[in-house]
């Protein structure tokens, strides 16, 4: 398993899921790690989604005992102002 700079859990009640998960990932810089776990699978497939309309790549994924951890690796991000 990859070391995650950032983790994200949403086993159980998670309120505002993607919510978290966008701040979480904002809080980065480009590749680093944010990994995120939870027991639903309809956010799996949000987060997938997620990830790649934003230019992140899904390093890893697997599943434990019903909950499944997901790696995600920050893309480039467009720059908001010239350096």
């Amino acid at each position: 398993m990859m070391y995650a700079d950032k983790t994200v859990s949403c086993v159980g009640i998670c309120q505002s899921p993607m919510l978290s998960i966008e701040a979480e990932m904002n809080a980065l810089n480009e590749g680093q790690i944010l990994q995120v776990t939870t027991d639903k699978p309809d956010l799996v497939e949000m987060v997938r989604t997620w990830a790649g309309e934003r230019g992140h790549t899904l390093e890893e994924e697997h599943v434990t005992s019903g909950v499944t951890t997901i790696i995600l690796r920050k893309g480039r991000v467009a720059p908001v102002e010239a350096k």
